[in-house]
């Protein structure tokens, strides 16, 4: 994705800006300027201006968080530092009206207000990013990953081990899937553990479980006193398979549908 420059942007729970890459420095120094310059690899891409549509050379600066994020008419909002920030870059500036719309609230708010070079950003409550909470992950299981386990990010991106036996501290190399469906490289330990470590935590490998379902006939076994037993044969994947399967001899009772996570 390219981002223009100054826009500032959200990216797995912190905020960048995109900045004009400083002119008196060559490019191996201007690469560690950039906030997502990771062991020589780049997190997001289209950073050189042969690249780009403004043929402008950027960087990536992150930002830094003032305080916890704020809630107000059903929305979240994070304060943040920025540089020579303007009040028309601000989530509370009203365009129409060229006010602050933060002013309504300071009286029931007091520590909203903004000081020199902070301003308010909006967090999207997406889907994904509300599918992100409803994410059901297991620690990284390095024998279940090498037997064709689903992997992914603790963020829930998807995973591709491509090699377990690297040399070093990192031996898992693994491509990491973008939000544009492209793929790039990370080095982890063999407990999943991001080579960066820190607080890069949502960088780390887990694993995806998969909701699974199935149907089972169910029989009546005996019954002694107010007690039932009943017995659940093989799953099938369909209702009519089941059913064409069941098992005259036992007590039929129905065929019902099961639904576990692996």
């Amino acid at each position: 994705m390219e981002r223009k420059v100054g826009e500032i942007f959200e990216y797995n729970g912190e905020w960048y800006q995109c900045v004009e890459q400083p002119k008196q420095h060559d490019c191996f120094t201007v690469c560690e300027l950039c906030s997502f310059n990771v062991i020589g690899n780049c997190d997001l891409d289209k950073c050189s201006g042969t690249y780009r549509s403004d043929s402008k050379s950027v960087i990536f600066k992150k930002l830094e968080k003032v305080g916890e994020p704020i809630r107000i008419e059903n929305k979240s909002y994070q304060k943040i530092k920025v540089p020579d920030a303007v009040c028309n870059n601000c989530a509370f500036y009203d365009n129409f009206s060229r006010d602050c719309k933060l002013n309504d609230y300071i009286n029931h708010y007091p520590t909203h207000s903004c000081l020199t070079d902070e301003m308010f950003v909006e967090i999207k409550q997406n889907k994904e990013n509300m599918g992100e909470k409803k994410l059901n992950l297991k620690p990284f299981d390095l024998e279940a990953a090498k037997a064709g386990k689903p992997v992914c990010t603790r963020d829930g991106r998807n995973a591709r081990i491509i090699c377990w036996d690297k040399k070093g501290n990192y031996p898992i190399v693994a491509l990491i899937q973008d939000a544009d469906n492209s793929e790039h490289i990370e080095y982890y330990t063999e407990n999943g553990i991001f080579s960066n470590g820190g607080n890069e935590k949502n960088r780390d490998l887990m694993m995806f479980t998969r909701k699974k379902e199935g149907w089972v006939n169910v029989y009546k076994s005996h019954e002694r006193g107010n007690t039932i037993s009943f017995i659940v044969a093989s799953i099938y994947p369909t209702k009519e398979e089941a059913k064409k399967s069941y098992v005259v001899e036992f007590d039929y009772v129905d065929t019902v549908k099961i639904e576990w996570e692996e």
